[in-house]
């Protein structure tokens, strides 16, 4: 399965035994109506996020894994091919330029 979304967080690598590791982020789809989704990387394939960064649209290539435990179902995304879409646009400081309208650089109010 693959879904496409923006990231808006990524997690630092958790070492839970010396033989597992697994490492978290979250994406928001650009649907109608937003889906925000948590993926799993594990073990060697938590590096693949690295590329990336926060706002980056991606496109997620991942299966779903679910397990009972104590009569409880857990399910998990887990990832196993990153692609980008696009980059996130840069936030530019505001610009010190200057009203060329003589009424305007006195006054801000329109009337």
């Amino acid at each position: 399965m693959n879904i496409q979304g923006k990231i808006k967080s990524v997690g630092s690598t958790e070492q839970k035994t010396p033989k597992f590791a697994i490492r978290k982020f979250v994406i928001e789809t650009a649907d109608k109506y937003p889906t925000v989704i948590e993926f799993q990387l594990i073990n060697d394939k938590s590096v693949l996020i690295d590329p990336f960064s926060v706002g980056d649209v991606i496109d997620c290539h991942f299966n779903v894994e679910g397990r009972e435990y104590n009569g409880n179902v857990y399910n998990s995304l887990k990832v196993w091919k990153i692609e980008q879409i696009s980059k996130a646009e840069p936030i530019h400081a505001e610009s010190n330029a200057q009203p060329t309208n003589k009424e305007e650089s006195e006054d801000d109010l329109p009337f």
